[in-house]
């Protein structure tokens, strides 16, 4: 094996190399790239930070505002709930009272005599002989009760088989007077706003 040495003329410019210090950096960087300042590390950081402030601000308003509206959709519902829970209280309700006011004339027959006063009080002028019909069952009863007040303005009493007992009706010159259970519970339906039909 042989070994060649290069002669001094062939070499070109050799600079020479030496160790550098230990802890000494000997790398090139290039002059070209260009390293942000400590204020603009600081500025970048701001923005990334108002940028994740603003992200998460949106994302937050957009929860609560799907949250509100979700409450207020349960709030409509809750309403509307409640709102068919009265309405079906109130139907129980006159059916209840239905059937105990029909009890209560069947039990206490004498509840005719105010109603049948209140319907006599309730007609504008008696003129003539006004007449009262009642239910076969009522008529003896009020002959009894309202005798004076019948003598002293003139009334008739008649009897019709038709007309539910606890009821009275009232024909007179001075105009008519539908005194029945059905119509009186239909009067209170129309105050209630219901569309409760009188059950016999």
């Amino acid at each position: 094996m042989s070994t060649r040495f290069i002669p001094k003329e062939d070499l070109s410019v050799v600079e020479r190399w030496e160790f550098g210090a230990i802890g000494e950096r000997s790398a090139r960087f290039d002059s070209s790239v260009h390293l942000p300042t400590a204020a603009e590390v600081q500025a970048l950081q701001e923005q990334a930070i108002g940028e994740g402030y603003n992200a998460g601000l949106g994302e937050a308003q957009a929860q609560a505002a799907r949250l509100v509206a979700m409450l207020r959709n349960i709030e409509t519902a809750r309403q509307e709930m409640l709102d068919k829970l009265a309405e079906q209280i109130l139907d129980l309700a006159l059916d209840v009272a239905n059937q105990i006011v029909r009890t209560t004339l069947k039990l206490r027959p004498e509840l005719i005599v105010p109603v049948v006063r209140e319907a006599m009080q309730a007609l504008p002028a008696v003129q003539g002989e006004p007449l009262l019909v009642l239910n076969p069952a009522d008529a003896e009863l009020v002959r009894e009760q309202l005798a004076e007040e019948l003598e002293r303005a003139h009334w008739r009493v008649a009897v019709d088989p038709n007309l539910r007992p606890g009821g009275c009706r009232i024909e007179s010159n001075g105009g008519d007077i539908d005194g029945t259970v059905g119509k009186r519970w239909s009067r209170v339906m129309d105050a209630l706003g219901k569309n409760h039909d009188w059950v016999e």
